[in-house]
């Protein structure tokens, strides 16, 4: 594998990871708008799910190392979303969903033993 090549897989994983990442953020900014949410998100993963498996298996032909290096850069797409979505102010989830895994959970629910001895008050 060229230099050329190498940087080639990582771009289109770069490319790859933006529209995939893209387009699920897209998706979900909008689904309250629409009449049925769920039928939208379905909508969404039928397009964007098999693109990049398509993408994959067309550039797995070329090789393993083409293939991981594309993997890295669709990873580093997503960081790189996300921290820009963030420094945006645009919400990443919303603010009643699921915590993500680098997120400390809230005080409510993190172990209280004054609080869980008394029956629930300190």
């Amino acid at each position: 594998m060229t230099v050329v090549g190498a940087v080639a897989a990582v771009v289109l994983g770069l490319a790859l990871g933006g529209a995939y990442f893209g387009g699920l953020w897209w998706t979900l900014a909008r689904l309250s708008r629409w009449r049925r949410p769920g039928w939208a998100l379905a909508a969404s993963f039928a397009v964007r799910g098999p693109l990049l498996l398509v993408a994959l298996a067309l550039l797995a032909r070329q090789g393993v190392v083409p293939l991981l290096l594309a993997l890295a850069g669709f990873l580093v797409a997503r960081v790189a979303l996300s921290a820009w979505l963030r420094s945006a102010g645009e919400p990443l989830a919303p603010a009643s969903g699921p915590r993500s895994a680098g997120e400390p959970p809230s005080a409510a629910a993190r172990p209280n033993p004054e609080r869980d001895a008394a029956g629930g008050a300190p």
